[in-house]
């Protein structure tokens, strides 16, 4: 499929009469000059910009469930949080992203810290690890997850040369809510003064319940996606994978918070055969990724246009 695409791409540029050889002479001297790297950092700036991201609701993810996972398992973890940070680095309506409980000399940094750029490049594209669990860094335990009174200090896992640092800036009455398909309640749109945590989870079978009652035990409020609202799965499974939800949440904002079946269609896996609600047959153009496995945290029963607006 990426050898289809990149033909694809060649044949573009030549229909468009550009001279490809002399473009890769221009990109190796615009990366030996740095003027690579100025494009790119002011292409981003202007993305956030327009994107109005600090306007946006926030994404969350949970890793506080390493201990109680395989090293398998936390490999197809680390995966699918590098195909969320490369989703939402190609976006145009990007969003801040936290990672809580990832820990040095965990194994599910240890699978990042493979990846060149991490952390240091990736703090840079809205992409932020912690240590600190959910509580300590949203302040979460309390009545209910308000960040207006935690001024405490965590460690935060980048390269720095200052080990503590501010938790993440959030704005008054700034909300947590935990995703998982076991919530009773279901979520209708996406609130702009809100985090939605995602439980880093790969094996659902094993870890039944276990996204729902770690947020009980924070009092932090549960939702999950309207996906049997959207769509009639028959016999397809619900269980989605961390990455996957994280698109879901992000195309819902692309479209301009209009459209969750739209947002789900695109990103559903198509191998999945689902039906809208009157018996016709939908067709889920999601890509096939190899990730190893769902986390299962925000299945949709009890057990896009890229240049859209981003302001809902």
């Amino acid at each position: 499929r990426k050898e289809q695409e990149r033909e694809l791409r060649l044949l573009k540029a030549k229909n468009e009469g550009r001279d490809l050889d002399q473009e890769r002479q221009q990109q190796l001297v615009n990366e030996q000059n740095g003027k690579g790297w100025e494009r790119r950092e002011e292409r981003w700036k202007n993305i956030m910009e327009e994107a109005k991201v600090d306007q946006s609701f926030r994404v969350c993810f949970d890793c506080s469930f390493e201990d109680e996972m395989t090293w398998k398992e936390t490999n197809s973890l680390s995966l699918q949080l590098r195909y969320t940070y490369a989703m939402n680095r190609k976006s145009r309506c990007p969003v801040y992203i936290d990672v809580c409980s990832l820990k040095k000399g965990g194994d599910t940094r240890k699978h990042l810290e493979k990846v060149e750029g991490f952390p240091d490049t990736w703090v840079g594209r809205a992409f932020r690890c912690y240590e600190g669990g959910l509580d300590a860094v949203y302040g979460c335990g309390g009545d209910q997850a308000s960040t207006e009174t935690t001024k405490n200090k965590l460690s935060i896992t980048d390269n720095t040369n200052k080990p503590q640092e501010d938790k993440p800036k959030l704005p008054p009455n700034h909300k947590i809510v935990y995703l998982t398909g076991d919530s009773s309640n279901t979520l209708t749109t996406l609130d702009n003064n809100t985090t939605y945590v995602i439980g880093g989870i790969v094996d659902r079978n094993r870890l039944k319940r276990a996204a729902i009652e770690r947020a009980e035990s924070l009092n932090i409020t549960t939702a999950r996606l309207p996906l049997d609202e959207c769509l009639n799965f028959k016999g397809s499974t619900r269980v989605l994978t961390c990455n996957h939800v994280f698109e879901i949440l992000l195309k819902y904002r692309e479209n301009g918070y209009t459209d969750w079946r739209g947002a789900v269609l695109s990103v559903l896996p198509s191998r999945k055969e689902v039906e809208d609600h009157s018996g016709h047959k939908e067709k889920a153009c999601g890509e096939e990724v190899d990730v190893g496995g769902g986390d299962g945290v925000v299945e949709g029963s009890e057990s896009t246009k890229r240049n859209a607006d981003c302001k809902k």
